[in-house]
């Protein structure tokens, strides 16, 4: 019997070294592969006359990507910066984000629908890494852009993978007119380099 639980006491000192040594490794590449810049930031212009600058009907805004406001920047954010198109003085800019309603209901968005709230001064916090597509579009463009902010508002439901900070950017690309990746589980820098690769 004594022989059976030193097998068993070795056997779970073997599993959980394992484990430790998994979470240590997926930390250590998680934080070397989202750490570091990945790309250089894009500009795309998708304005229907590109030959001349038109301040009544041009606009603009920056599809962007950081880690999260959190110690550890885990998992990232993805969120909206309106009416700049370069990175210059981005502290009087307006930004918005999607995110839950409340920090303790992130891991039980992951396995269902929580209630999401639009945070606004989304850079403030995210900027670690930072990262964007910044996208020229016509005035009518835009305003259909501004709109999904407002849907986003009424319909609050939340969910991780799902209808997340990455949906809410995605349909703000879309709208746009850039070509998008699969957005599904996908960290929010992982999206953003994939929009980039797909927009250059």
């Amino acid at each position: 019997m004594s022989k059976q639980i030193s097998i068993i006491a070795r056997v779970s000192s073997f599993v959980s070294l394992a484990v430790l040594l998994v979470f240590l490794l997926a930390s250590l590449w998680w934080g070397c592969v989202y750490r570091l810049p990945r790309s250089k930031p894009i500009m795309v212009d998708l304005r229907s006359d590109k030959t001349r600058d038109n301040p009544s009907t041009d606009r603009c805004l920056m599809i962007c990507a950081g880690l999260a406001n959190n110690p550890h920047g885990f998992p990232g954010h993805c969120f909206i910066i309106w009416d700049r198109y370069g990175p210059e003085r981005l502290e009087y800019t307006t930004s918005d984000g999607f995110v839950p309603g409340r920090m303790e209901d992130l891991i039980p968005s992951l396995y269902s629908d929580i209630q999401g709230i639009m945070a606004d001064n989304a850079l403030v916090g995210n900027m670690r890494n930072f990262d964007y597509v910044a996208v020229r579009v016509d005035r009518s463009v835009y305003d259909r852009a501004r709109a999904v902010r407002q849907e986003f508002v009424k319909n609050s439901s939340f969910h991780t993978g799902v209808r997340d900070c990455v949906a809410y950017v995605d349909e703000i690309s879309k709208i746009a007119g850039l070509k998008r990746p699969k957005r599904d589980f996908v960290y929010p820098l992982d999206y953003l380099v994939k929009l980039k690769e797909m927009n250059k």
